[in-house]
């Protein structure tokens, strides 16, 4: 990954500083100056930072309680203060468990990671993040990312109503 990460702000929700500091360290290696890396270590507290700086990247834990990571990226989403709801998110959590991963990305995260990780997962979810963003979507039910990874091609029949009555009128 060759990225110039010296005007990059990244915000780091998690709920201890042990966390924290490794997220730090393995951001450190990626080039992230350290004076661009803040951190947050409550959902509340995360926000209001997010509020001030605007970051260009956070990455937050699913900081129990029993989902505030989640909260926090409805928060960023959906609010009449959020300074940048296109920001990428990823979620970090010790279970990969499908419904946690199924309740993130309903949230509106860009990407999940399962602790432990490596050094070269989080690279890989922040160079997917940069360099494959998906379409945004906002709608009165879901504020983020395209929930759908892969595009399958469709070759079946139309079923909606508006696609119906446009093909009769031609």
């Amino acid at each position: 990954m060759a990225y110039d990460f010296s005007y990059v702000g990244v915000l780091v929700v998690e709920s201890t500083r042990e966390m924290y500091n490794l997220f730090k360290d393995v951001l450190r290696m990626l080039e992230v100056p350290e004076r661009n890396i803040e951190a947050a270590f409550s959902c509340e507290e995360g926000y209001q930072k997010f509020v001030k700086k605007n970051h260009d990247l956070i990455i937050t834990d699913w900081l129990q309680n029993p989902d505030r990571g989640v909260s926090l990226t409805k928060m960023i989403r959906t609010s009449e203060n959020s300074p940048n709801p296109y920001v990428p998110i990823i979620m970090t959590a010790g279970s990969g468990h499908y419904s946690r991963v199924i309740t993130s990305r309903d949230a509106g995260v860009s990407d999940y990671l399962v602790k432990p990780f490596a050094a070269a997962d989080l690279a890989h979810r922040i160079a997917r993040v940069i360099e494959h963003p998906r379409p945004f979507v906002i709608c009165a039910a879901y504020a983020g990312p395209d929930r759908r990874v892969r595009v399958m091609p469709f070759d079946g029949p139309e079923r909606r109503k508006e696609n119906l009555i446009f093909e009769q009128l031609f």
